[in-house]
């Protein structure tokens, strides 16, 4: 288990979880399909399809998003992607 720099609380593993890089992946790619504008240059992609561009999305870590963890106190804790892709990786 892992804890934020400002907070002393355990926040859970250090990387995305495999429920919630589903999450994410689904979630933009249902943006996508329904028109959607792409943050990557999709030119550069072999296949067009939404589910692949949200892959490739979440690798670049051009999302914007904010993952919510409940802590063990019952409370919640915001966690930028960025800090969980950063993190996760070594």
């Amino acid at each position: 288990m892992y804890t934020l720099e400002s907070s002393k609380e355990i926040i859970g593993p250090k990387r995305l979880t495999k429920y919630e890089r589903a999450r994410i992946i689904g979630a933009r790619a249902l943006q996508l399909s329904m028109g959607a504008m792409p943050l990557i240059d999709v030119e550069s992609l072999i296949v067009k399809d939404p589910l692949l561009i949200a892959e490739e999305e979440l690798k670049r870590g051009v999302l914007p998003i904010t993952i919510s963890r409940r802590l063990p106190s019952g409370k919640y804790v915001n966690i930028p992607i960025k800090w969980l892709l950063e993190h996760g990786e070594k």
